[in-house]
């Protein structure tokens, strides 16, 4: 039986592929990624159980900024662009926006992108780690900074503010929608994206003791201790219209997890999305277990073992649901 959920899903059940082979050389088979990671430019660090973290404001996001990590934020955004028909937003901005702004950019792989399809822009991201690339377009820079502090941008200068795969790094999202409210021009738009759990399935194939539904379920109990709400795209409406936010849209897709879909786009955002998940369990779980849920770190690598194992059975067929919601702030408003 399937899992039920209240949620409109974009499309119709994925359809699984069911000549699926584990070593179908299209998509690759190893853990490594074939994405070649951004240079960086970085002057601190802190260190932790074999992987590296930010030193800016240290501990405050959970997961490492090393090279393994910038590799899996390359494929993150692969796999988003596939599920978006290749976009990079879906708020309506127009042909010529103005400034942009990416919060918790990450890579920057985005306001990359972005930059070379808006010549027109001034687009900045900002994030806790410099590990940016120092040869970008002429329209890009980077900034350190949190967004969680005061905001020193000024009412009434962006065209956009875009927020991806940060529900785990925002403490207060009504604040930080106020924010963004203030700092847009009227008529600019927010756009946010993010994963929701727990894990879906169309062909009642998860099993009943799922352990990447555990998984899911410990990050998101773990997260509610530090005042992190891993469920708060299905709040987001709310939120936005508490700041002031009007013509509030939303979509939401699936995302599968391996590369069992028929549909060769599908399919090859499943394979991205799993190899970023399998990274992602030591990568956002061991720092987060470790902090705040107080596991041995050999109890976390028995347990992520136990996951890896179950994301290899291919005759498991699941997918997460990706939150899109783009609002604008009212042509005629003023600044909070």
């Amino acid at each position: 039986m399937a899992t039920d959920t209240a949620e409109a899903h974009e499309g119709a059940t994925i359809e699984v592929d069911r000549d699926f082979v584990d070593h179908d050389s299209s998509y690759g088979t190893d853990n490594q990624s074939e994405l070649t990671s951004l240079s960086s430019s970085v002057t601190a660090y802190t260190f932790e159980n074999g992987r590296r973290y930010h030193a800016y404001k240290a501990g405050k996001y959970y997961g490492p900024n090393d090279e393994q990590e910038m590799d899996r934020e390359d494929m993150k955004h692969h796999w988003a662009k596939l599920i978006l028909d290749g976009k990079l937003h879906l708020a309506p901005i127009g042909e010529s926006p103005g400034k942009i702004l990416d919060l918790g950019t990450g890579t920057g792989i985005w306001c990359v992108e972005m930059g070379d399809l808006y010549p027109s822009a001034t687009i900045i991201g900002t994030d806790l780690s410099k590990i940016q690339p120092s040869w970008v377009p002429p329209n890009v820079s980077f900034e350190i900074d949190d967004f969680d502090d005061d905001w020193t941008y000024g009412d009434g200068t962006f065209d956009l503010i875009h927020n991806r795969f940060n529900s785990t790094a925002v403490s207060d999202w009504p604040a930080l929608s106020r924010k963004c409210f203030d700092a847009l021009v009227p008529g600019g738009f927010i756009e946010l994206v993010d994963l929701t759990n727990p894990p879906q399935t169309d062909d009642d194939t998860m099993p009943k003791a799922s352990q990447l539904g555990k998984f899911f379920e410990v990050l998101t109990d773990g997260c509610a201790k530090v005042g992190r709400d891993v469920h708060m795209p299905r709040k987001w409406r709310p939120t936005l219209q508490e700041a002031g936010f009007t013509n509030i849209e939303e979509r939401v897709f699936k995302v599968p997890i391996g590369g069992w879909p028929k549909d060769r786009k599908m399919k090859e955002a499943g394979v991205f999305e799993m190899e970023t998940l399998r990274e992602g369990l030591p990568a956002i779980g061991m720092g987060f277990f470790t902090r705040v849920l107080q596991w041995k770190p050999e109890e976390v690598q028995v347990f992520f073992a136990k996951v890896r194992h179950e994301l290899d059975d291919k005759g498991i067929h699941v997918w997460l649901p990706m939150h899109v919601m783009w609002a604008q702030k009212p042509p005629e408003a003023t600044t909070s």
